[in-house]
This record gives structure tokens, C-alpha cells and sequence, in this order.
């Protein structure tokens, strides 16, 4: 059976995450790790897959990171979009404050922000993007009908099992995708006229194959006793989510979700990451040379497990999901 693995790189600045103290004035975006993209497109050639580059609007204004996503494009590779709302035109007060989710902004502001990275990455690559991510993920079906008004046919922010409520925005909590997980791979779906792509993640241990029972037990919240739950379970062997992305796991778990996701018919992996996580010292995740290295080797070993277990072929999302 052919599997079509999918690599969806949020494409982001270094700091995006580091909010400016009080006084400091607008933060200032660094970009060491979309100009030195280079490394991680010769890694993905070299295991010939292409890669789907979800572009926020800053790295696509920063010329150095455009060329080498030019490059990339020009290669094979796709382009898409990354919204990050609180960086893209145009601005609110709320955008120096928090990191809101799209949701949290009036109809007209939310719209006119997808509006301009849209316009903003056709401008600078030369071709409307046709994929989406959300920036932390923040998905609704207000955001559906805007991507499809603005030429989307893809949106990729599910992450099934997983409830981001305890993340808070400006004032409200994230996405809940805990209906999501069921018993075999999330793969494509239609949601009106786009496509929704979720990201791969499954359950393993004992009741792991049963998807959705085990893993809305404790998926839906973050206090206490349910983070007890969801240790309980996971040092029993009984279940555990894992979610296939370089440096969320342990090596051999990644391997193992890897597996099962092929032995359990999966038609497509989408595995994803933050451009940052491949570069040293730009992400929590890469602080030092030694996490680097850990990261590709994390990469390399999921797709080895993956081709083990199927014929892999690689793909952008856009080619995936035409033929659908």
C-alpha cells in the first residue's frame, strides 16, 4: 500500500514567541532560522521528499528568508500560509498585549489580517497559496469560510486528541480537538469546500487501538488529577497519544506511532514542526548543536519506520490531497 508522507513546516521567525516588555516598543523579529534554511532542504531532498512551507507574513517580508524560499519553491516545494495575527496587518491594540487567537478579533480585523498574508505571499512567491495553518492552531468555522472566500482548498491546524483550553489568548482559551481522535488515522476530510488535513498523531498501549475511549478520558483537560490520569495510564501501558513530530517523544515512541499509523492503514502522515526546531538557539526545543542533531535524528528514524512498513511516497500537501 502506497503511504503519502506529508512534512508541513510552520515557517516562522526565531523569537515569534518572546513578548516585548512593557515600555520596550514593538518587538523586534529575528530570522536566523529562515535564512539558513538550507541545511534542512538538502536533508529532505537527500530522503526525496518535497515539503510544505506554511509561511507567516514576516518571514515572507524579510527578503533574505523569501530567497531561500524561492529556492525551495523552485525545487519542488510548496508554499503556503501561517497565520500569525498578532504580526500581520492590520494591527490592534490586542496584538502588543497577548498572542490572540483569530477568533478573538472582530469579523472585519480577522478577515483584513488573512487577507494580507494571503495577498502578501502571492505578491512575493508569485502564486496564490492554497495551504493553511493556523497560528496556535486557532481553527473555526468562521476561518474555514474566510479561507474558502480567499482562494484556500486546504486547511492543516487539527491536531486530533489534543485540547489547547488551557492555552489562553487575549481572553480565551484554544481549540478542543478531542472528537478528532478515533479509532484508526485522521486522514483527510472535507469541512464545506476545503479539505482538512490533520496532523498524525495516535494512541499507543494496551487500549491504544481503541483510539477515542482511551484517549478523551483525560484528552479534554489540564488540571491535576487529570494530568495524574494521563501519567497513570501512559506508566501502565495502557494508553498514551503521541503526537509524530520530532522532539515531542522519545525516540522509540516516535518509532513505534510511526508504525502503527502505517499497520493501521493510514493514507497519509503529516508530520510537522517549527522551522526554529532546526536551527541552534532558536527554539526551546534546539537550545544547543546536541538538539539539533537530536531532531534530525528523530526525522530520520520516523521516516525509516515509516518506509518499513509501507511504500512511502513523499508529497506536498497540495499534490496529497488532489489526489484525493
Amino acid at each position: 500500500m502506497t503511504l503519502r508522507l506529508v512534512i508541513t513546516v510552520d515557517t516562522e521567525p526565531d523569537n515569534q514567541w518572546t513578548m516585548p516588555k512593557p515600555g520596550d516598543g514593538p518587538q523586534k523579529l529575528t530570522f536566523d532560522n529562515t535564512r539558513n534554511l538550507g541545511p534542512l532542504m538538502e536533508f529532505f531532498r537527500q530522503l526525496h521528499t518535497p515539503v510544505t512551507w506554511l509561511t507567516s507574513y514576516s518571514v515572507a517580508r524579510d527578503e533574505a528568508s523569501a530567497r531561500v524560499l524561492r529556492q525551495a519553491a523552485a525545487a519542488g516545494d510548496e508554499i503556503g500560509a501561517h497565520l500569525h495575527a498578532w504580526e500581520t496587518p492590520p494591527f490592534t491594540p490586542a496584538d502588543a498585549q497577548a498572542h490572540p487567537y483569530i477568533y478573538e478579533y472582530e469579523a472585519a480585523i480577522r478577515l483584513e489580517k488573512l487577507r494580507t498574508v494571503t495577498s502578501t505571499l502571492s505578491d512575493v512567491f508569485g502564486a496564490q497559496p492554497a495551504s493553511y495553518r493556523a497560528g496556535r492552531w486557532g481553527i473555526d468555522d468562521i476561518e474555514y469560510e474566510n479561507l474558502a472566500a480567499l482562494g484556500y482548498s486546504i486547511d492543516t491546524s487539527v491536531v486530533p486528541g489534543h485540547s489547547f483550553r488551557p492555552s489562553r489568548g487575549l481572553a480565551r482559551g484554544g481549540p478542543d480537538f478531542a472528537a478528532y481522535l478515533t479509532g484508526g488515522p485522521a486522514g483527510p476530510s472535507r469541512v464545506g469546500p476545503l479539505w482538512e488535513v490533520p496532523v498524525s498523531v495516535t494512541t499507543l498501549g494496551l487500549l491504544g487501538s481503541a483510539g477515542a475511549p482511551c484517549a478523551r478520558v483525560f484528552s479534554t483537560r489540564n488540571d491535576l488529577l487529570s494530568r495524574a490520569g494521563r501519567k497513570a495510564m501512559s506508566v501502565a501501558g495502557l494508553c498514551r497519544m503521541v503526537w509524530l513530530r520530532p522532539l515531542m517523544h522519545p525516540r522509540a515512541d516516535l518509532v513505534h506511532a510511526a508504525r502503527m499509523l502505517a499497520r493501521r492503514g493510514a493514507g497519509l502522515v503529516n508530520i510537522m514542526f517549527h522551522s526554529s526546531e532546526a536551527w541552534q538557539g532558536t527554539s526551546p526545543r534546539s537550545r544547543t548543536s546536541q538538539d539539533v542533531e537530536h531532531f534530525y535524528g528523530d526525522m530520520s528514524a520516523i521516516v525509516r519506520a515509516l518506509r518499513d512498513e509501507s511504500d512511502l511516497q513523499g508529497s506536498t500537501l497540495r499534490a496529497a490531497v488532489a489526489s484525493e
